[in-house]
């Protein structure tokens, strides 16, 4: 804890797929938003330790302080969490945490199993909700040992077995007892009105928690990998899972809202939302582990949200595919350490991104490798989208990282402007669709070389066309197959981006920038202060080395920088080079699916890139 906050690498995910729980490493409820990832927070402590409520079950000193957890761990194959407290010989007590998976019809549960083990250790129950972020008025009431905050939306009660819940003032409910060994005591919130009022008796809490485990150990066991790190691929694709909205099938960019890139700093985003820079990644990720009903679901959505908005694109869309995300600031809320402003919303979404037509094409071509005809059923709306790259190409954008200053000709934003021509013609030649081939690949072949034209300096690719300094989205240009792996200039690009990219100190040699603020002929992003190094630049890394034929050192960054996870197993967006603590977002969707699409480029087994299937 660094001043009184939980390192950002130390929250622990629990999702349900509909949201998720961040439990910090002392058992407290972090942060969660009930029902919808982009929801308004019931209690956001990571943001406010004042303002931002608590929600805990769990061992204290008598006096009431928190007493440290000294263990936490996933059950193998699950989302369910244990955590033990004692010394270095003995343990007190041990609990099981998770959120019931498959989530009850009646909404959400988060669950607990306290056992006492060895001697006696104080415990304590806390609900102290901030509904709305803060902004709503709580109404929290305590009868029949059980709290319940009535709310306008979904009720919310919390139950809790082997001590008394009472009114500790307004606005929050608790209690405190002694766990003896042999004890065994739970605890359940439950979200919306289920069939009676919420309990915790243990047995019941008990099989409810067995069979979320149940369900996670027999989703977990078909994923089809066999690589190095397999553990840590596995894990990733757990967290993945956790982080998909069910009822839309729309990936999740992370759980959390405002966790900063820069302690301090302005650089806070909220990621509760869907971007499409990530779809083809993820799809492939999906597809790969042979998660096909979720790839299948995915797919949809994909089609479903972008048709339904129109064109142009947007950058993200809610998980139920709306859009209209207007970016506001909590202005009362302090911020994660001090990091302000905290946002709600996203005005990235209305930016040009070319990259996305790409991105969405690459999910066509995808669906097809696989043997899956989802999205080509709706190929009137992909003709759109390869007519709109034929038209605006050649245009400035804002970039995959979604710049504030001014739009630019982008390398990367280019790249994947002619993946979107590529494959529509690839696409249109394999099937026979309907399709202005001639157009398209006029317009293919004047992009492409104009990127080689206008975006290659001292034989390697830059950043933008007016700007050569380097940019870490580079490092996909053979991923997507717009050049060779092993062709020079992508070879070039490689150490270039290494040289320029790579932080001094750093406690990883494959840890890299996205792009550099501080270079002297960079043209920033239009924002104050720096970031850490972007992780899942990292595995692009070795993506691109492998297919450069640098396996062995590939191999070797791969199976070290999974370890920077630590034993939980999760990545936040970035890593501070000079100390290894995770910053940003967390768990960042898009830096597990870079974990394993690296781990299937090692194990050659990623079809990324490939062409669709003639019929």
């Amino acid at each position: 804890m660094r001043g009184g906050f939980p390192d950002i690498g130390a929250l622990a995910p629990l999702g349900d797929g509909l949201s998720a729980a961040l439990v910090g490493p002392d058992a407290a409820v972090e942060f969660f938003c009930p029902l919808r990832f982009d929801a308004p927070a019931l209690v956001f402590p990571v943001l406010d330790r004042r303002r931002g409520g608590r929600l805990r079950f769990g061992a204290v000193e008598p006096s009431g302080a928190t007493l440290p957890v000294t263990r936490r761990w996933y059950q193998p194959g699950s989302a369910v969490m244990v955590l033990e407290w004692g010394g270095a010989s003995t343990v007190l007590a041990r609990m099981r945490m998770a959120m019931t998976w498959p989530p009850p019809q009646h909404g959400q549960e988060i669950l607990w199993v306290l056992e006492g083990v060895n001697g006696s250790v104080d415990v304590e129950a806390v609900l102290k909700p901030r509904p709305g972020f803060g902004t709503t008025p709580v109404d929290l009431t305590v009868s029949d040992g059980r709290a319940t905050l009535a709310s306008d939306a979904e009720p919310v009660q919390f139950a809790v077995s082997g001590l008394e819940l009472d009114d500790r003032d307004a606005d929050s409910a608790g209690g405190q007892a002694v766990l003896h060994a042999g004890d065994r005591w739970s605890g359940r919130l439950m979200i919306g009105a289920g069939e009676g009022p919420c309990t915790a008796e243990p047995e019941e809490v008990a099989a409810a928690l067995e069979a979320t485990d149940e369900a996670w150990r027999q989703w977990s066991q078909h994923l089809a990998y066999e690589g190095p790190a397999r553990d840590a691929v596995i894990r990733s694709a757990i967290t993945l899972k956790q982080l998909i909205y069910a009822p839309s099938g729309a990936v999740t960019a992370a759980a959390t809202t405002s966790l900063p890139e820069q302690i301090g700093g302005e650089r806070n985003w909220d990621y509760r939302y869907t971007w499409l820079r990530d779809a083809s990644f993820t799809l492939n990720a999906l597809y790969q582990l042979q998660c096909y009903p979720e790839a299948n679901a995915y797919a949809r959505w994909l089609c479903t949200a972008t048709a339904g908005a129109g064109l142009p694109l947007r950058v993200l869309y809610r998980v139920d595919g709306t859009t209209e995300i207007p970016e506001s600031s909590l202005a009362e809320v302090t911020g994660y350490r001090g990091s302000t402003p905290v946002r709600v919303g996203n005005a990235a979404e209305t930016q040009l991104q070319l990259d996305s037509y790409g991105e969405l094409l690459d999910c066509l071509s995808i669906c097809e490798v696989f043997g899956d005809d989802v999205m080509r059923t709706e190929w009137p709306h992909f003709r759109q989208l390869v007519d709109f790259a034929a038209d605006h190409w050649h245009e400035p954008d804002s970039g995959i990282w979604e710049v504030r200053n001014h739009p630019r000709h982008f390398v990367h934003s280019k790249a994947l402007a002619w993946t979107a021509l590529n494959r529509g013609c690839q696409l249109v030649e394999a099937y026979g669709l309907d399709g202005d081939l001639p157009r398209w690949r006029t317009a293919a072949d004047q992009c492409r070389q104009e990127i080689f034209d206008s975006g290659v300096t001292d034989g390697h690719f830059t950043r933008a066309y007016d700007d050569p300094s380097m940019d870490a989205s580079l490092l996909m240009l053979p991923i997507i197959g717009f050049i060779d792996g092993d062709h020079p200039i992508m070879t070039k690009t490689i150490e270039a981006v290494r040289a320029q990219l790579t932080p001094h100190p750093t406690v990883h040699p494959g840890l890299l920038y996205r792009y550099r603020l501080d270079g002297p002929n960079s043209l920033g992003d239009g924002l104050a202060g720096t970031e850490g190094s972007l992780t899942i630049a990292s595995f692009w890394l070795i993506e691109a080395l492998a297919l450069a034929g640098n396996t062995r050192e590939a191999n070797e960054l791969f199976e070290t920088l999974v370890a920077l996870a630590g034993d939980l197993g999760s990545f936040a967006e970035e890593i501070d080079p000079a100390t290894g603590t995770q910053l940003g977002n967390t768990p960042q969707a898009f830096t597990h699916i870079g974990l394993i699409n690296a781990g299937l480029r090692l194990a050659r087994t990623s079809d990324k890139g490939q062409t669709p299937r003639s019929t």
